[in-house]
C-alpha cells in the first residue's frame, strides 16, 4: 500500500493533495490552445505558411525559380532567401538564453550564431530551406512548394561525430569554424578541458582500484502531443504573436531584435500550451521571423505550424562518455576523469550547455568532494537532426555513465554501491555524508527490496529464460533558489476585490506541469488571513506581454516555486493596505490591528470588523499588491533524487521488461503533492522510452531520417509502463520562505542508469549504449554478433 507524503511543516494549502486548478477547464474543453485561437472565424483572411524542407542531408540551392508557385491560385506570397528583407537579417541561433530574458548582444552562445532565416545552405534532411509560402490553405501552400523549380548542389555529408572531427570531413559551418566541425568551447573556456582540479593522472596512478565505464546516449525526441507554431497579425506598425512556445518575453525580445522593432510595438501572447519537456527552450526559431514578414507583406494574419513529422526537431543532445574512477581500498574515491564526445547535429543550439554548462553544476552538486577531477569534451557538428534542450538536459547523459561507473567500482571493491555513494558523494557546499542523499537512498532501497539483491547474474530464473535484477542511480535535483537568481526580478500581482475574491497575475505559460496550481496554493497560503481558499482565486491563464509583468519561462521546474517565494511580499502589501483602511475606519493605530480568518480586530479593544464589510464600505477599488523581487542568493546546495529499478531480462530473446520503478525526491518543500507525484510517475514513460525503445534511425547512404513518426519511433504506451512508486521527502531546505527545489527535470535523469545497473544485476553483462534493445542484450550475452561485427 502506497504511503502518502507527510509534510515536514503542516500548511493549509501548500503541499496538499487536491485537484489541479485548471482540471475542469481542460477536461471540459474550455481551455484555449493555439489551435482554438488560430481559426478563420476569429481571423478573417487567415493564411497558412509552409516552408520548404531539405530533401538532402547537406546541400545548397544553386538556382531557384518561384514563378509557377507564385502563379498558383490562392498563393498570396512567396518569400525566399534572395529577398533583401530576408538576406539582411542577422544570423541567429536557437539557444539565446537558458531561463532569463536576454537580448541579441547578451545571448548565451554568441560564438554559435549558425542559423540564417531561409538560408540557401541546408545542413540536415528536413532542414528549413530557402523558401516559405503563404496561401489560403495548407494544401495550396504545399502544392506551391512542389511547383518550385530548384537546382540543388548536393554536398558531402557526415552522420558520425568521430568522422566529423576527422581530417578531410566536409565542413558544415565554415562561418563558425572554417577549419573543421568542432564547436567553439563555452565562453571563458580556452580548451577542451573545462574543469580540472587536483592532479587526476597522479591520483589514478596511485589508486588501489581503477575502473573505466563507457556510455552512449542518443538524441531522443520529446514526443509532445502538440506541435509548435505561431500566429502573426499586424495592425498598422504593431505586431501581435500568439504562440505555443512558453517564452512570451523572450519571444518578444527575439522578434524585436531580429526585425528592428521597438518593444512596445510587439505583443506576444501564450495561451494554454501542451507538454513541452524542454523543447520550448529553443524558442529563437526562424519561423517566428518569416511568419511575421509574411504577415506584414500580405497584410493578413498568417499561421505557421509544424506537421507531426516536422515536429521531430531539437532533440536531446547525443553524448558519448568515458568515465575513469580511482579509489583506495577503504572505498574513498580519489579521482574521477570524464571525457565526452557530443553530436550537436546540424546546429549548435544548447549543445554546449548539455556538454559543459550543466556538467559544471553536476560536479559542484554531486561530485563536490572528490579531490581530483577533470572533465573534457569535444562537440561536433554533423548532418543529423539538431540536438536542443530536452528534460534533464546534460544531466541524463552524464548520469548514465557515472551510474555504471559507481556500480563497477563498488563491485571491484566488494562493497554495496549504496554505501559507496553515501561515503563519497555530496554537494561541495555541504558535508559528507549528505543528509539528503542518504535519505533518498535509504528510502528507495527499502521500497525496492535492496536487501534481497543478489550477485550479478546469480538471481533465480523466472519461467526458464528470464532473470531479474535491481539497480539504482542518484543525482542532484534542479534548481534551488540561488541557482535561479539569473532569472532576475520575479514579478507577481495580487488583486483583492471588495468581496475578497482574488485575481492572481503570476505570468507563466502552463505546460501541464501544475506550476499554476503551485502559484494559486501559495497565494491562498499567503492570503489565509482573509479566510479564503484556492477556490476564491482566479489565475490569469494567458501570458501576455502587454500586461506588463515579466513572465517566468518553463525552462526548468523552478517555476513551481519561484513566484511563490515572492507571493508573501505581495500579500503583505495587500494586508498593509487593508489595515490602513481599517485604522481610519475604527480610529485606532494601525499597529493595534491584525487580520485573522477574514476578521479585522484591535488588540486593545473588542472591536471587530470583517474585511468584506470594510471593503464594501470604501470606494470599491480593489486592493492591489504587486512585487518585483529577486530570489535569495544564499548558496544552500541542492537536495538529491534517486531512482531504483527492477527488471526482467529474457536471455533467449533479449527483451528487457521493467517491472517496477521507485522514484525518490527530496524537494525541500513540496509545493503541490499531487502534482509532484504526477511528475514522478509521468516522467517514467519518457525515461524508459529513450532507455529501451526510442531511436532515430538514418539511412546511412542518403542521411535521411527514417523514423520521424510514432510507429517506427517507438514511444511506450500505457501497457508498456511498469508500476511506478513516487516518494516525496522534505529533508534539505533552501533559502527563502519555502526553500523548495524543482524535480520536473530529474524525474527522467536517473532511470537509464538504474535500468542499466539492473540489467547487469540480472544477467551479469554490462550495457552502456541506449536504447537497450534486444539485439544489444543478445550481443552482450554473446548470442549474436555485436553491431559492426563479423
Amino acid at each position: 500500500m502506497k504511503k502518502s507524503f507527510r509534510p515536514r511543516d503542516a500548511r493549509q494549502f501548500v503541499g496538499t493533495y487536491r485537484p489541479r486548478i485548471d482540471g475542469h477547464e481542460k477536461a471540459s474543453g474550455q481551455a484555449r490552445y493555439l489551435d482554438d485561437i488560430a481559426l478563420p472565424t476569429r481571423f478573417p483572411g487567415l493564411l497558412y505558411a509552409r516552408v520548404l524542407r531539405s530533401p538532402y542531408a547537406h546541400a545548397r540551392i544553386k538556382r531557384l525559380d518561384t514563378r509557377r508557385a507564385e502563379a498558383l491560385p490562392g498563393v498570396h506570397a512567396v518569400l525566399t532567401f534572395q529577398d533583401p528583407e530576408v538576406a539582411s537579417l542577422k544570423p541567429t541561433n536557437a539557444g539565446w538564453t537558458p531561463f532569463f530574458t536576454s537580448s541579441y548582444n547578451r545571448m548565451m552562445w554568441p560564438d554559435h550564431r549558425d542559423r540564417r532565416i531561409l538560408s540557401d545552405h541546408v545542413c540536415w534532411a528536413g532542414d528549413e530551406a530557402g523558401v516559405v509560402v503563404a496561401a489560403e490553405s495548407r494544401a495550396i501552400a504545399d502544392e506551391a512548394l512542389r511547383l518550385l523549380d530548384i537546382e540543388w548542389e548536393v554536398l558531402p555529408f557526415v552522420l558520425d561525430p568521430v568522422a566529423a572531427l576527422a581530417a578531410g570531413a566536409p565542413i558544415i559551418h565554415p562561418e563558425i569554424n572554417p577549419n573543421g566541425n568542432q564547436l567553439p568551447p563555452s565562453p571563458g573556456t580556452a580548451s577542451e578541458v573545462f574543469l580540472d582540479r587536483g592532479d587526476v593522472e597522479r591520483a589514478l596512478a596511485e589508486a588501489d582500484v581503477v575502473i573505466e565505464a563507457c556510455s552512449d546516449y542518443h538524441n531522443a525526441d520529446h514526443g509532445c502531443l502538440g506541435t509548435r507554431g505561431c500566429l502573426m497579425q499586424w495592425e498598422g506598425d504593431k505586431l501581435t504573436c500568439w504562440t505555443s512556445y512558453y517564452q512570451a518575453d523572450q519571444t518578444r525580445m527575439h522578434l524585436t531584435q531580429m526585425l528592428n522593432l521597438p518593444l512596445h510595438k510587439v505583443r506576444v501572447i501564450n495561451p494554454y500550451i501542451g507538454g513541452s519537456f524542454g523543447r520550448g527552450n529553443v524558442g529563437e526559431q526562424p519561423f517566428f521571423i518569416f511568419t511575421a514578414i509574411l504577415a506584414r507583406r500580405t497584410g493578413r494574419p498568417v499561421l505557421y505550424q509544424h506537421t507531426r513529422r516536422e515536429d521531430f526537431h531539437d532533440t536531446r543532445n547525443a553524448l558519448a562518455y568515458t568515465c575513469r574512477l580511482g579509489a583506495r581500498r577503504d572505498g574513498t574515491i580519489t579521482a574521477c576523469h570524464f571525457k565526452s564526445l557530443g553530436d550537436a547535429g546540424a546546429y549548435a543550439d544548447h549543445s554546449m550547455a548539455a556538454a559543459d554548462y550543466v556538467v559544471r553544476e553536476y560536479i559542484e552538486a554531486t561530485l563536490g568532494h572528490i579531490p581530483n577531477l577533470r572533465v573534457e569534451t569535444r562537440v561536433a557538428y554533423t548532418n543529423r537532426i539538431p540536438g536542443g534542450c530536452k528534460r534533464g538536459i546534460g544531466n541524463n547523459q552524464i548520469n548514465l555513465v557515472f551510474a555504471i561507473a559507481l556500480d563497477m567500482l563498488a563491485e571491484r571493491l566488494g562493497v554495496d554501491p549504496l554505501e559507496l555513494a553515501i561515503k563519497n558523494l555530496g554537494n561541495q557546499h555541504g558535508r559528507v555524508p549528505d543528509r539528503s542523499l542518504e535519505a533518498v537512498l535509504r528510502e528507495g532501497a527499502q521500497r525496492i527490496g535492496w536487501s534481497q539483491r543478489h550477485a550479478p547474474g546469480d538471481g533465480p530464473s523466472v519461467g526458464g529464460t528470464r532473470r531479474r535484477g535491481i539497480g539504482f542511480s542518484l543525482h542532484n535535483s534542479w534548481h534551488a533558489a540561488w541557482q535561479e537568481v539569473p532569472r532576475g526580478h520575479i514579478q507577481v500581482s495580487i488583486r483583492v476585490n471588495p468581496d475578497c475574491s482574488v485575481i492572481l497575475d503570476a505570468p507563466t505559460a502552463e505546460t501541464g506541469t501544475g506550476s499554476n496550481t503551485c502559484n494559486v496554493l501559495s497565494c491562498a497560503e499567503a492570503l489565509s488571513f482573509l479566510g479564503i481558499g484556492p477556490q476564491d482565486i482566479h489565475w490569469i491563464s494567458e501570458t501576455d506581454t502587454e500586461r506588463g509583468l515579466k513572465d517566468q519561462v518553463q525552462t526548468d521546474s523552478g517555476v513551481s516555486y519561484v513566484q511563490s517565494e515572492v507571493m508573501g511580499k505581495a500579500a503583505a502589501m495587500v494586508k498593509r493596505q487593508i489595515l490602513e483602511l481599517a485604522a481610519r475606519r475604527l480610529n485606532v493605530p494601525i499597529e493595534d490591528l491584525d487580520i485573522e480568518a477574514g476578521k479585522i480586530f484591535a488588540h486593545s479593544t473588542e472591536e471587530e470588523l470583517s474585511v468584506r464589510d470594510l471593503l464594501w464600505q470604501e470606494d470599491l477599488v480593489p486592493i492591489l499588491g504587486t512585487v518585483s523581487e529577486t530570489l535569495p542568493d544564499e548558496v544552500t546546495g541542492v537536495p538529491f533524487t534517486a531512482s531504483f529499478a527492477e527488471v526482467e531480462v529474457d536471455t533467449e530473446t533479449g527483451r528487457v521488461d521493467v517491472l517496477k520503478v521507485v522514484v525518490v525526491h527530496d524537494c525541500g518543500t513540496v509545493m503541490y503533492a499531487a502534482g509532484a507525484e504526477g511528475q514522478q510517475i509521468g516522467g517514467q514513460p519518457m525515461a524508459l522510452g529513450e532507455t529501451l525503445t526510442e531511436e532515430i534511425v538514418y539511412d546511412l547512404a542518403t542521411g535521411y531520417p527514417l523514423s520521424f513518426n510514432w510507429i517506427e519511433y517507438k514511444i511506450p504506451t500505457m501497457l508498456d509502463t511498469p508500476e511506478v512508486e513516487p516518494v516525496l521527502l522534505e529533508v534539505w531546505k533552501g533559502a527563502g520562505e519555502y526553500g523548495a527545489c524543482g524535480i520536473g527535470e530529474s524525474v527522467t535523469t536517473c532511470t537509464p542508469g538504474a535500468v542499466a545497473n539492473a540489467i547487469y544485476n540480472a544477467i551479469g553483462v554490462r550495457l552502456g549504449a541506449i536504447p537497450f534493445t534486444p539485439d544489444k542484450v543478445l550481443a552482450a550475452l554473446g548470442k549474436i554478433p555485436a553491431e559492426g561485427g563479423e
